[in-house]
C-alpha cells in the first residue's frame, strides 16, 4: 500500500467545503488513514479533525477530547458519522486547525445523538452534550463541507472578513 502523507489544509482550500465520500468498507488502509489523522490532529494541538482538513475526501473524524472530571481522554476515530438527532441550543467559543487563530462563537445543540462505524466496522450510537456534542457537531458538519463561519450570521462574517483575508494571503 502506497504511505499517504497528510497535511493540514488551511482556508480557503476547496476541499474544506466539499461533502466528503461515504466510506465502502472499514480495511487496514482505512485504520491507517484514522491513525494518521490522529497523528496529525495531536501535532496540530487540536482537539477534533475531519478528513478534508487532511486532505482526504473521505468521511472520517477524529476526536480526543482532553480530561476534564476524569483522567481518561475521550477518544474516538469515526467512520461516516451522521448526527441522528439534535436538542438544546447553545453558544461556544470554537476554533478551527483550518482557520488558525480564529475563535468565533457558534450557536449549537445542545446535545446530539450520533451513529458511525468504529475503526473494527460495528456500528456505533452515542449520545453527547458539553465539548463531546460542540466538537461531533464541528468535525461532522466538515465531512459535510460546512465550515464554522458558514454558522454565523451574515453581519458576523462582514466582521471577520479581514481575518480571513490574512489566511488567504498566508
Amino acid at each position: 500500500m502506497k504511505t499517504t502523507q497528510l497535511n493540514l489544509r488551511i482556508w480557503p482550500d476547496k476541499i474544506l467545503k466539499k461533502k466528503c465520500k461515504e466510506v465502502a468498507e472499514v480495511n487496514p488502509q482505512i485504520r491507517e488513514l484514522l491513525n494518521k489523522m490522529y497523528v496529525l490532529m495531536k501535532e496540530k494541538g487540536g482537539i477534533g479533525l475531519a478528513a478534508n482538513q487532511a486532505g482526504l475526501d473521505l468521511k472520517l473524524v477524529v476526536i480526543d477530547i482532553p480530561p476534564f472530571k476524569t483522567n481518561k481522554n475521550i477518544v474516538f476515530k469515526l467512520i461516516n458519522p451522521k448526527i441522528l438527532k439534535k436538542e438544546g441550543r447553545r453558544k461556544f467559543e470554537e476554533g478551527c486547525l483550518s482557520f488558525p487563530n480564529l475563535s468565533l462563537t457558534i450557536k449549537r445543540a445542545e446535545r446530539v445523538w450520533v451513529e458511525a462505524l468504529d475503526e473494527r466496522g460495528k456500528i456505533l450510537n452515542l449520545e453527547a452534550k458539553g465539548i463531546l456534542s460542540i466538537v461531533l457537531q464541528h468535525e461532522i458538519d466538515h465531512i459535510n463541507g460546512i465550515v464554522f463561519i458558514d454558522r454565523l450570521s451574515f453581519w458576523e462574517r462582514v466582521k471577520i472578513l479581514p481575518k480571513l483575508r490574512k489566511l488567504k494571503l498566508n
